[in-house]
C-alpha cells in the first residue's frame, strides 16, 4: 500500500514553481510560440470580422474559434510535458507534440464540454441578475453564480487530470475528468480556493507586466503549478508515492554518467 499524506497546498506551489525555474528556458519557449500563434490567428478572425461586415453575431464568434483551439491544443502539450517532468520521465520539446497527437480527440471533447457548460452557467448568472422581476430572480442568480465559481475551480484540474488519465484505466475520457474534478473540489475546497487564488494573482501579476509576463510566462508557469498540485492530492489519496525534497538524479536513461 502506498503511504499517503494530507494535501499541503504551500508544498504544491513550492514545487510548482521550482519547476517552473528548473524548466524556464522551456516555459518561456513554448508560452511565447503559443502567444505568436494566437494572436496571428485573432488578428486573422478580427480582419475576417472587419471584412465580412454583414455576418450574423454567430458567424462572427466562429471565426475566433481556431485561436481558442490552437491556444487548448498547445496548453494540452504543454501540461503533457509537465506530467512526464513531474513524475521524472526526463521530457523533450517533441513530447509536447506527442501530447497534443496521444490526447487530440479527448483534448477537443473536453474543450467543447468546457465552453458550453461555462457559457451556459455565466449566461444564466447574468441574465437572472438583470433582470427585475423581484428577489427570486437574484436568489436564481445567486446560485447559478456560486455553481459557476465551482465550476470554474473544477476547469483547474481537467487538464492534468486528462493527462494522468492515461495512465489509468477509465482513461482520458472528459466525463470521467469532469467526474473526478468535482470530487477533488468536493473533498478538498480549502485547498482548491487557495490553488484558485494563486493561479487569479498570477494572472493579475502577468497582466500588469502586459507583454513580457502572459506572452512568456503564464501558460508554462500554470501547467507546472497546477500538475504539482494534483500530484499533492494524488499522494492523500495513496495513489501515486510522496518524494523527498531533493531527488537524487542518476542522469538520463541509458547513461551512465551523473548530472
Amino acid at each position: 500500500m502506498i503511504p499517503s499524506r494530507p494535501a499541503s497546498l504551500g508544498l504544491a506551489l513550492r514545487r510548482g514553481f521550482v519547476a517552473t525555474y528548473d524548466h524556464l528556458g522551456y516555459v518561456v519557449f513554448v508560452t511565447f510560440a503559443s502567444f505568436v500563434l494566437v494572436s496571428a490567428l485573432l488578428g486573422a478572425a478580427i480582419a475576417a470580422v472587419r471584412t465580412l461586415g454583414q455576418l450574423g453575431g454567430m458567424a462572427k464568434i466562429v471565426l475566433f474559434f481556431p485561436a481558442v483551439i490552437a491556444f487548448w491544443l498547445f496548453a494540452v502539450g504543454v501540461y503533457y510535458y509537465a506530467h512526464k517532468s513531474v513524475h521524472h520521465e526526463y521530457p523533450t520539446l517533441a513530447d509536447t507534440w506527442t501530447g497534443i497527437k496521444v490526447l487530440l480527440r479527448p483534448a477537443l471533447k473536453l474543450l467543447a464540454l468546457d465552453l458550453i457548460v461555462t457559457v451556459l452557467l455565466l449566461g444564466d448568472t447574468f441574465f437572472f441578475l438583470s433582470m427585475k422581476g423581484g428577489p427570486i430572480f437574484q436568489i436564481v442568480g445567486i446560485v447559478c453564480g456560486y455553481i459557476a465559481l465551482v465550476w470554474l475551480m473544477m476547469t483547474m484540474y481537467h487538464l492534468p487530470l486528462l493527462v494522468a488519465q492515461l495512465g489509468m484505466e477509465s482513461g482520458p475520457k472528459p466525463v470521467v475528468v469532469v467526474r473526478k474534478s468535482f470530487l477533488l473540489v468536493a473533498d478538498n475546497p480549502g485547498f482548491t480556493v487557495g490553488l484558485f487564488l494563486v493561479i487569479i494573482a498570477l494572472a493579475v501579476i502577468c497582466a500588469v507586466l502586459g507583454f513580457v509576463g502572459m506572452a512568456v510566462f503564464y501558460l508554462g508557469a500554470t501547467a507546472f503549478v497546477l500538475t504539482h498540485a494534483l500530484r499533492e492530492l494524488f499522494i492523500k489519496y495513496g495513489i501515486v508515492e510522496d518524494e523527498p525534497e531533493t531527488v537524487e538524479d542518476s542522469g538520463w536513461p541509458g547513461s551512465d554518467r551523473q548530472i
